[in-house]
């Protein structure tokens, strides 16, 4: 797999402290620039080298075997998507903080299966999604009828100025260039648009104990790590103010907690079969330990 290596995102210097080697936590070395804080993999292993997105865009290959997974594509039978569920209501808050603005279109960047964008959809938005994945982007317009588009936000053409709200959960961590992904964003928004996201937080106290054995950190598609600081300082360069800016929790099944309490103790298989024995997909639990941040911003 190909290496590169990259400048800070932020600042754009190349001056930066090693703080976890190579496979100590994750396959990415992690480092700290040393002029701005800002904590991201490199060297990276990345899809985006020279400009070739390797990524799946969105190509069906065989779509009659695509609809026999669809079938067995169903939260019974798939952790992640009855994650989703599991966790609308932490999710309604978002739609709860916006309810009072005018209706007009909302963007799910990374929209999945779009749990969250059809009650948006109930609450009156015109809803658009983003999923370069087949299969969940199929349920989400096969279960909810939502239009979601195939093309990775970094490619996607859409009219400058025409958004109204932008959501993005989970996905500036994984962007190559996060600077970038912001800006455009900036771009389709309309004057006093919101751009929300959410993301996990790196100077919480939960990474300070746990260090390279903290859950988020160890998955190997998170490149850039934010602290409050550093996600605040990075929106607000892109012409973004800050109106709102809070620690999260999350609503999740007990089966998933020991699954995360695996990958922190690198024990996943064997924590998984306990969950299974113990039938802790039937508990749910919501837990707020502030490893997480969600931020709202405004388009100036």
């Amino acid at each position: 797999m190909d290496k590169v290596y990259v400048k800070c995102n932020y600042c754009g210097s190349d001056d930066y402290t090693v703080i976890f080697p190579e496979g100590k936590a994750q396959i990415h070395q992690i480092v700290k620039c040393n002029e701005c804080g800002l904590m991201y993999a490199n060297p990276q292993t990345t899809h985006t080298i020279d400009g070739k997105v390797s990524m799946d865009e969105g190509a069906i290959d065989n779509m009659e075997e695509l609809e026999k997974e669809l079938k067995e594509f169903i939260p019974d039978k798939n952790q992640y998507l009855k994650k989703q569920y599991i966790q609308q209501k932490d999710y309604l808050k978002v739609l709860d903080y916006i309810e009072d603005r005018k209706k007009g279109i909302l963007l799910d960047i990374g929209s999945y299966t779009g749990v969250f964008l059809s009650s948006a959809k109930e609450r009156g938005w015109d809803t658009l999604g983003i999923e370069p994945l087949p299969k969940p982007r199929l349920y989400a317009e096969h279960e909810f009828g939502l239009k979601v588009l195939a093309t990775p936000f970094e490619k996607v053409e859409l009219e400058e100025n025409s958004i109204d709200v932008i959501v993005c959960f989970h996905v500036i961590e994984h962007v190559y260039d996060p600077k970038a992904f912001i800006e455009k964003a900036n771009k389709l928004l309309k004057k006093g648009g919101l751009l929300i996201m959410e993301t996990p937080t790196y100077d919480s106290f939960m990474f300070k104990l746990l260090k390279h054995r903290e859950r988020s950190i160890r998955c190997n598609g998170h490149v850039y790590l934010f602290t409050k600081d550093s996600l605040r300082k990075l929106v607000e360069k892109c012409n973004f103010k800050v109106v709102k800016h809070d620690p999260v929790g999350r609503t999740l099944s007990g089966e998933r907690l020991f699954h995360n309490f695996g990958i922190i103790l690198g024990m996943k298989k064997f924590f998984n079969i306990i969950a299974k024995v113990l039938f802790l997909h039937k508990l749910t639990l919501y837990l707020n330990m502030k490893d997480m941040q969600r931020i709202y911003c405004e388009k100036i």
